[in-house]
């Protein structure tokens, strides 16, 4: 798969931010885009910034479901993935999160990049 615009190898991860009003489900292909990049690639850790994608309402239960299961997909249990979005886009109890880990995706929401990263870092993928 191409990488998306905005996507970057970094040392030891992917970095992909991109920003621009958007349809939720076009945030959610291009999320899905650059963690099946990683896929791909054999890149292991994702740093996703998408805190400057707007447009769209928080997600429903439903829709946080199925972007869960999505991105699980798309990871092919390859990819650990640190997500950062606006607050107002969290679930209070990171729904969305527990369904991915549920089926065995690695991955975490955060506000902040540097939270986001650090988990990331602390990562043990040996």
């Amino acid at each position: 798969m191409n990488a998306p615009k905005h996507f970057q190898l970094r040392p030891g991860y992917g970095y992909f931010s991109p920003a621009g009003e958007v349809s939720l489900q076009e945030a959610i292909n291009l999320i899905g885009r650059s963690i099946a990049c990683c896929a791909d690639q054999g890149v292991r850790k994702l740093l996703i910034n998408a805190a400057g994608l707007s447009g769209f309402e928080p997600p429903t239960l439903a829709d946080r479901f199925f972007l869960a299961i999505e991105f699980t997909e798309m990871s092919r249990g390859l990819v650990c993935v640190a997500l950062v979005v606006r607050a107002d886009l969290i679930h209070p109890e990171k729904f969305g999160v527990m369904v991915a880990r549920n089926r065995g995706f690695v991955a975490d929401v955060f506000v902040g990049e540097a939270e986001a990263g650090a988990w990331l870092d602390a990562l043990d993928l040996s």
